[in-house]
């Protein structure tokens, strides 16, 4: 039952092709097609005027007008140097992004008859804060409310787990290639309750690059058969039409064991033949990598205590290449299980999304009984006998309209999810004589979150007058040794987020003045830090979001242009 009446949309937003879902009046997940009656959408805009066209029409443009179509921005998101030209003007991935969205739900609105706002967008398991940051923010700009950014492979299982309930724990090792970016991740299923171990992958591999592999193929084979060797790949649209080709002919060969491309040039039809050996010769070195990062997520696993897996799931829509399921059939001696692999991941968005809302129904229940307006099911810990009856009271009153207990239970109980990265500041290690500052991290690669570190650090000098302060990402883990920690890290293995200064305001302090930094990270991956002054209580704050890709300037001529510009 949909007793609230509420919906919130699941997105997959993906560098190829896009999925959207939500959860119907019977409590399941249901694909909503889009205008033209497709259950996936390309994440491909073409920019026609005054006009944002967005899906197949605009796919079929890029060859036509390349320099107006935009394609595999998800690749670049959070990437403040990249941005699509076009007559239009410069667009960074987030509005590009954003005008993917606004045509999901657009869509999504007419086939439920009302105007929809609130969704959950997926992300790779593996983007970085400024990558999940440019996510949200292109949610935003697209006029929506971004109740949550939620991993795949996390989304995937979630909508898994709705099908395969049971009392038994379950490890899920999920495998998600899809057309621009993989994760590899470990998740425990439980009745009540989904937990991510770990995760590893590359956001940047994916289909696309088994489409480049095929079109090089394809080039080669053209030079081969007619002796021509001009530079097909410096011609945009040749590429673009190259691109299509090799997109079509990948998915025959995973039919069939040969596949035929007409290709058309200077006039001329030529019939280009590619086998599904010569396919997967040409891309073992990518799936190679695949298995390599597989590799790397399960010894993480182990470190954790997890030494086995009863499942792997295949999603994402580059795992129905049959080279996948075999490769990794011969690599981990198990048959993978391919689950839904276009749509699993909108579909458990939408059940994150409809679980949202019943936990906030339960608190607004409990607030009116107890007039606690601070009441949360997140403080678990400090909740009174009082609210835990008021609670009790409230979940009676959700069965009342319609819901089960089972679907309250889940829907109290969030999945739990890992940091992707390392998190940390720059110090000067006690006892070094060389000034220098190494990398200390507080949040870990892989540490379950949400999670808060504290690291106590001091004043180097007398009367120092302020501390530079600067917060960085790595791929490191945690320190294997006590030595470890207290050395630290080679600060050339960070990437900077962001710096700032904490103005000390006794200009008398004494060296060895006490100082802490405190790290929060949220269930979602976004960072809070703070510097304080112990002494003094003066302390500096920040949170690392999208801000440091997005100026104001940069937001402001998005908002003017989406003014002018209709999406279709």
């Amino acid at each position: 039952m949909n007793p609230t009446g509420k919906i919130v949309l699941g997105i997959d937003l993906g560098t190829t092709y896009s999925c959207v879902s939500y959860v119907n009046e019977y409590g399941k997940p249901e694909v909503l097609a889009n205008s033209s009656d497709q259950r996936t959408t390309p994440s491909v805009v073409w920019f026609d005027g005054t006009r944002v066209v967005v899906g197949d029409e605009a796919k079929k443009m890029a060859v036509i007008e390349p320099t107006e179509v935009a394609s595999f921005v998800k690749r670049y998101m959070g990437d403040d140097s990249y941005a699509f030209d076009c007559k239009q003007g410069r667009m960074r991935p987030e509005e590009v992004s954003g005008y993917v969205l606004k045509k999901l739900v657009k869509d999504a609105s007419e086939r439920l008859g009302q105007d929809v706002r609130d969704v959950v967008i997926t992300c790779p398991a593996y983007f970085f804060i400024k990558e999940r940051e440019a996510t949200r923010r292109a949610g935003e700009l697209a006029g929506l409310n971004v109740v949550e950014i939620l991993n795949e492979p996390t989304a995937a299982a979630i909508a898994y787990g709705f099908k395969n309930t049971g009392d038994a724990t379950k490890n899920i090792l999920v495998y998600d290639l899809g057309g621009g970016t993989f994760d590899v991740t470990m998740i425990q299923i439980q009745k009540e309750k989904i937990e991510v171990i770990c995760t590893g992958g590359d956001h940047r591999l994916g289909g696309k690059d088994w489409d480049d592999a095929l079109v090089a193929l394809l080039v080669q084979k053209f030079r081969d058969a007619t002796g021509n060797y001009d530079d097909l790949l410096g011609q945009t649209e040749t590429t673009q039409e190259l691109l299509l080709l090799a997109e079509t002919a990948k998915k025959q060969l995973s039919q069939t064991a040969e596949a035929v491309a007409k290709f058309t040039y200077a006039g001329e039809t030529h019939r280009l033949i590619v086998t599904r050996d010569e396919f997967e010769a040409a891309t073992e070195n990518l799936l190679e990598r695949t298995i390599g990062f597989t590799k790397s997520m399960l010894a993480d696993a182990r470190a954790k205590g997890v030494y086995n897996y009863d499942e792997m799931l295949l999603v994402g829509g580059s795992s129905k290449m049959p080279q996948v399921a075999h490769r990794l059939k011969a690599e981990f001696g198990v048959e993978p299980k391919s689950y839904d692999p276009d749509e699993a991941v909108a579909k458990g968005a939408a059940i994150v999304g409809k679980n949202a809302v019943i936990r906030a129904a339960l608190e607004e229940k409990v607030r009116d009984k107890t007039n606690n307006d601070d009441f949360s099911l997140e403080t678990e810990g400090s909740r009174t006998a009082s609210d835990d009856f008021a609670l009790d009271a409230a979940k009676r009153d959700l069965q009342d309209e319609g819901y089960s207990l089972d679907a309250i239970t889940r829907a109290m109980t969030p999945p739990t999810n890992v940091a992707s990265r390392s998190f940390g500041t720059l110090s000067i290690p006690y006892g070094a004589t060389d000034g220098k500052n190494r990398l200390f991290n507080l949040i870990f690669r892989n540490q379950k979150i949400p999670a808060t570190a504290v690291f106590p650090c001091e004043t180097v000098v007398d009367n120092q007058t302020g501390v530079n302060f600067e917060v960085m990402e790595n791929h490191e883990g945690e320190p294997t040794t006590e030595a470890e920690a207290m050395r630290g890290y080679d600060p050339a293995l960070g990437v900077s987020l962001w710096k700032g200064t904490l103005d000390l305001p006794d200009k008398n302090m004494k060296k060895g003045a006490e100082l802490t930094v405190v790290f929060k990270m949220d269930n979602e991956g976004l960072l809070d830090v703070t510097c304080t002054d112990v002494k003094s209580g003066q302390s500096i704050q920040t949170v690392i979001k999208t801000q440091t890709v997005l100026s104001r300037e940069e937001d402001d001529e998005i908002r003017r242009r989406q003014k002018t510009l209709d999406v279709e």
